[in-house]
């Protein structure tokens, strides 16, 4: 009988904890909610042959995203996330593993064929999507 109660306690407890607990659905951003970094670093003098453009930003569900890219004589040699917003910590968090393999597999590769991070596809491909213009826009 005493573990019949106790074990009727702890439920009742877990219900009402349960009961209390509030989440909160993603919030859906637009791209006014893009997070510009407050300092710039200051910009080093252009080499020959080089040119820089900035992709749009693109949006998904969770994030809004765009990238600069770099080229030195055709070349991809450089590229800048210039805004990377999440709704939430957990979307931050993934975006902030995301965009560094992605930064490093672009400038590998030596353009936008890059694969998505695994477990932040959204990101990912909006991401490869704003590079791939930003390089388009650098040749022309």
């Amino acid at each position: 009988m005493r573990k019949a109660a106790v074990a009727l306690i702890v439920t009742v407890v877990a219900v009402v904890l349960l009961a209390g607990y509030e989440t909160h659905p993603p919030r859906t951003l637009t791209q006014r909610d893009a997070q510009r970094p407050r300092h710039a670093a200051p910009a080093a003098p252009r080499a020959p042959h080089t040119r820089t453009a900035t992709g749009p930003a693109r949006t998904t569900p969770f994030s809004v995203v765009q990238v600069r890219a770099t080229l030195t004589r055709g070349r991809l040699t450089g590229v800048q996330t210039v805004a990377l917003s999440g709704a939430g910590p957990h979307t931050r968090a993934i975006n902030a593993r995301a965009e560094p393999i992605l930064r490093a597999e672009a400038l590998r590769a030596g353009s936008a064929r890059v694969h998505a991070v695994s477990g932040a596809t959204f990101t990912s491909r909006v991401w490869i999507a704003s590079l791939r213009d930003a390089i388009a826009a650098a040749r022309r």
